[in-house]
């Protein structure tokens, strides 16, 4: 698959001529797509859930990426460029996975030089549609500091460790893409190329949950996606994988606690 989200792969990815390339963003990028607004100020960075900045030496500038606030990683490295980033609301779980802020240097790899090269001098020096040129390398950039996140895994357990895990990422891409099928755990172990008793304690360990829960929460992050979207909940409970409304309600009530709000759509 080609495009602007890439592909994130394993060693043994890489490795085996001719292997299936496992993609582990684009369900993210899909369902929480990014927003850029370029920003002159560093006060101004109070908004999106998320920010980015270009910091140092034009020549050789920084990227940074955080998901709360990246201004204390900018404390001594004045900044180039300030963006905050829309990536799909508090709903993503990628971005509730992103405890630190991600740092690459222009020479990390050639590809990103090209893009932050690109990205200061339109900034520097703007032209016809600069604006949207600026948010299409923001955007690039901030997709390949996540891949950097991916590839770097976590030092405990969550997103991050599984989706940076040889084999459990395979798995979890296809959760991901496909939450509506009606998935067993024999169908996970086997797509992860474990035993299910293996998969099972490889799963826990990564993600500190079990498959089964991991496939419920998402479930429910795309119900709340397709309510916001303007579906009934009969509607968003089938493209999901719930088999009822009612199934969908009952899963919203055991992870939000009882006293938690009946689903509807959202107003606006």
């Amino acid at each position: 698959m080609n495009g602007p989200e890439g592909l994130i792969q394993s060693p043994e990815d890489i490795t085996a001529p001719g292997a299936l390339r496992i993609d582990r963003l684009s369900a993210f990028l899909r369902r929480f797509p990014l927003r850029v607004t370029a920003l002159r100020e560093a006060a101004a960075l109070d908004g999106p859930p998320a920010q980015f900045a270009l910091a140092g030496d034009a020549a050789a500038p920084l990227a940074l990426f955080d998901a709360v606030d990246v201004r204390p990683a900018l404390a001594d490295r004045p900044p180039l460029l300030l963006a905050g980033i829309a990536f799909g609301g508090a709903g993503n779980p990628l971005l509730a996975a992103l405890d630190r802020t991600i740092l690459l240097p222009a020479g990390h790899d050639p590809r990103l030089a090209a893009i932050l090269g690109a990205l200061v001098a339109e900034w520097q020096d703007p032209h016809c549609g600069a604006a949207g040129m600026i948010e299409r390398l923001v955007e690039a950039a901030v997709i390949r500091l996540l891949r950097s996140a991916v590839a770097g895994g976590a030092d405990g357990p969550g997103l991050l460790a599984g989706l940076s895990h040889p084999r459990l990422h395979r798995t979890l891409a296809a959760l991901h893409e496909a939450p509506e099928r009606p998935w067993r755990v024999e169908d996970m172990a086997d797509i992860a190329g474990m035993s299910r008793s293996a998969f099972m304690a490889a799963f826990r360990t990564a993600l500190g949950t079990s498959p089964a829960a991991w496939l419920t929460a998402w479930r429910l992050a795309e119900a709340r996606r397709h309510l916001d979207a303007g579906h009934t909940v009969k509607e968003a409970a089938r493209l999901v994988g719930f088999g009822s409304a009612e199934a969908l309600a009952h899963a919203h009530r055991r992870r939000m606690g009882q006293a938690a709000p009946p689903l509807s759509r959202r107003p606006g």
